[in-house]
């Protein structure tokens, strides 16, 4: 699972899938068990629309949702595809996490499932991420790349404070003014992160900086000297 996927929340489906990364991650931050619970409930019940949008869109049918198995059972059918078992592996994994969401979303909670460990919200997300990812391959079709995503630090990736280190390549001089300067928008303030000498292509150093950035930035750009010669915006959680 890779942890360093590019957070450029381009599509709605990706920013539900971070709500529920969110989600599990505050779930792992809380300081007692009703807050905690609060966090694990909304990560099981966010990953589950996150899934069944993942079904609606690999099989084009848009009413899977309501009787969710009956419904994607048929839709598989309709295709002339194998049939999924729901007796084993990651289906079965999947009727308990509908059971879950069920339980906290249209039945009454016992005392017992009002205070679940975070370890749920983990469970929850591996199963949805597994199933995501099998529904796609099922009918033939690569599964959206952003299911990957697994990192989220909660409130942390917004309170903690940001040291800015600048780094300066070999060859670069701050002072000519052709030098290439790529520089991020973090907090409405520009952050330089890397200094080039003149003439080289900052592609690669871009798409690194998207790849590997911890905190939410909603803008890359590029300069030489003074002069912007390229921008890239992003959408970021806490943005």
């Amino acid at each position: 699972m890779t942890k360093n996927y590019p957070k450029n929340v381009n599509n709605n489906h990706y920013h539900l899938w971070t709500d529920a990364l969110h989600a599990r991650a505050l779930a792992h931050q809380a300081i007692n068990k009703w807050d905690r619970g609060t966090y694990v409930h909304w990560t099981i019940t966010t990953a589950w629309v996150v899934l069944e949008i993942a079904c609606q869109d690999a099989l084009k049918e848009p009413n899977i949702s309501y009787s969710f198995k009956q419904n994607l059972d048929a839709a598989i059918a309709k295709k002339n595809l194998p049939k999924l078992d729901w007796g084993k592996g990651i289906w079965q994994k999947v009727t308990k996490i509908q059971e879950l969401r069920k339980t906290y979303s249209h039945r009454f909670i016992s005392v017992n499932n009002l205070f679940p460990e975070s370890n749920l919200a983990n469970d929850t997300i591996i199963v949805i991420r597994e199933a995501i990812k099998n529904i796609y391959i099922h009918v033939g079709k690569d599964s959206p790349v952003w299911v990957e995503d697994d990192d989220d630090r909660g409130w942390d990736a917004n309170n903690r404070m940001m040291t800015n280190l600048t780094v300066i390549r070999d060859g670069a001089d701050e002072d000519n003014p052709n030098v290439i300067k790529i520089v991020y928008m973090y907090k409405g303030k520009e952050q330089v992160s890397e200094i080039l000498p003149p003439g080289i292509d900052p592609t690669a150093y871009v798409e690194r900086l998207i790849k590997n950035v911890k905190v939410p930035i909603n803008a890359i750009r590029v300069y030489q000297g003074d002069q912007l010669v390229n921008e890239h915006s992003l959408r970021m959680r806490g943005t």
